[in-house]
């Protein structure tokens, strides 16, 4: 054990994220006119698509067991080991194409309607028309954007510089992601330290997860600035600068709002300054609203994400399956009491868990897990304060976050069967590779 097998490790997930990298070149979520297809080796990959899914299944086989492998060796390890290790799993998948989603098109259509002073909040992609809205899966052509202000903004400030390049536009929302990442990783050993958790486990489960190397890095989600805002956010709170820490949070709900629960933390953490919270979080909210001038459409526009079903949802699996046996009624009911089950064990958190931090992240945990719909990306929320503020993760979580990793196909749409048979194959050959552990040479340098 010990450097060596950090080597080993290091090496092992390299490997792996180098081919979900080129795998996601065959068959990741390319855009419509990809300036490189016309390269003789892209061109010769996507010639065999389902290679590409079987060699990106291969990768996250690699990469969760390496990143499980890490575990055991964190206590000789110091945290710029494991940023040193983040960089050398995220470097091949910050260059691959979009992965596992394409929601990174519908970020750059919604930034060009943004900028061509057209309503995002009332309109979906389809009134853009262009070669940015033709890359938009057909099921949100007519939808408005669900984000908020804050985030439309930075996507419209990338289109201005990219134009209607799609390859170039996701090149720039992926810098902006890149941005939030390095927050959490710069955070997270602080809030950490503020309640006794060691910084190399923060790390490991909060920065070098594969959920947040696979959606943020290589997905490209915005949820990549939400958690980042939501982790500085906390951060200061840690370090007794509440008002700081309350504008970073709001800033975040103006991306996606479930980060304004962190605002509990802060509250928690500083109880003496409850009134000055209030006034920084309602000038921050005034300031930021008016500083984008999109108007209020995105609180109407927060219903968008419930309409879509990917089975990760348990109370809307259920829901569902109670209707087509014949109760259609109940549907609703069942999805509105989970949610609400959920809402409960949430404020259990926020009054009973250990720290503020971790009632936040246990918190925004139950009201993923029993919500109506559930994405992997949306783990990432509670993951980051989670793994600053508990102790002790449950393995449970380890291995959900395992098994999630491997829930979606590269290209980031519903699975056909030949498809289906090639992740399988792609991931028993990696767990293959892993059982029989042959000697990994120790390409990656530890120094």
């Amino acid at each position: 054990m010990g450097r060596p097998e950090l080597t080993v490790n290091r090496t092992l997930g390299f490997a792996g994220a180098i081919a979900i990298a080129i795998g996601g070149l065959a068959a990741g979520a390319l855009p419509l006119r990809d300036p490189f297809e016309h390269w003789p080796v892209v061109r010769e990959l996507r010639a065999f698509p389902l290679l590409g899914v079987a060699g990106t299944y291969l990768g996250l086989a690699l990469l969760c067991g390496a990143w499980l492998r890490l575990r055991s060796t964190l206590d000789e390890q110091s945290p710029g080991d494991l940023v040193k290790t983040l960089l050398w799993w995220g470097a091949p998948l910050a260059l691959t194409p979009p992965m596992f989603s394409r929601d990174v098109y519908s970020y750059l259509a919604q930034g060009a309607m943004v900028r061509d002073g057209l309503d995002a909040y009332k309109f979906g992609p389809s009134s853009l028309g262009g070669p940015l809205a033709a890359n938009v899966p057909p099921i949100w052509q007519d939808t408005p954007a669900p984000y908020g202000p804050v985030f439309l903004r930075a996507a419209a400030g990338v289109v201005e510089v990219t134009g209607d390049h799609a390859v170039w536009g996701v090149f720039g929302l992926r810098v902006v992601a890149l941005a939030g990442v390095a927050l959490v990783v710069v955070c997270l050993p602080g809030i950490a330290a503020r309640f006794g958790v060691p910084p190399q486990r923060a790390l490991w489960f909060g920065a070098l997860n594969p959920l947040l190397l696979l959606h943020l890095v290589a997905g490209v989600h915005n949820d990549a600035v939400m958690v980042g805002l939501m982790a500085a956010g906390l951060y200061c709170a840690a370090k007794q600068r509440p008002m700081l820490a309350t504008a970073l949070i709001v800033a975040a709900s103006l991306i996606k709002v479930p980060a304004a629960l962190a605002i509990v933390a802060v509250i928690a953490l500083a109880p003496t300054k409850i009134l000055r919270i209030v006034v920084a979080g309602a000038g921050a909210l005034l300031s930021l609203q008016l500083a984008a001038d999109l108007g209020l459409g995105w609180i109407g526009a927060l219903r968008t994400p419930t309409t879509v079903r990917n089975g990760l949802s348990f109370s809307t699996d259920i829901a569902m399956l109670v209707g087509e046996a014949g109760w259609p009624g109940a549907t609703q009911a069942i999805r509105t009491v989970a949610l609400g089950l959920g809402c409960l064990i949430a404020a259990w958190a926020l009054l009973r868990a250990p720290n503020p931090v971790a009632g936040v992240g246990i918190a925004l945990a139950a009201i993923v897990l029993f919500g109506p719909v559930v994405h992997p990306w949306y783990l990432l929320w509670p993951i980051v304060p989670i793994a600053a503020g508990l102790r002790r993760v449950p393995p449970a979580a380890v291995w959900g976050c395992v098994g999630v990793a491997m829930f979606l196909l590269p290209g980031g749409a519903p699975g056909y069967p030949q498809a289906v048979v090639a992740a399988v194959i792609g991931t028993v050959a990696g767990l293959l590779y892993l059982r029989l552990r042959p000697p990994v040479p120790a390409l990656v340098p530890v120094v």
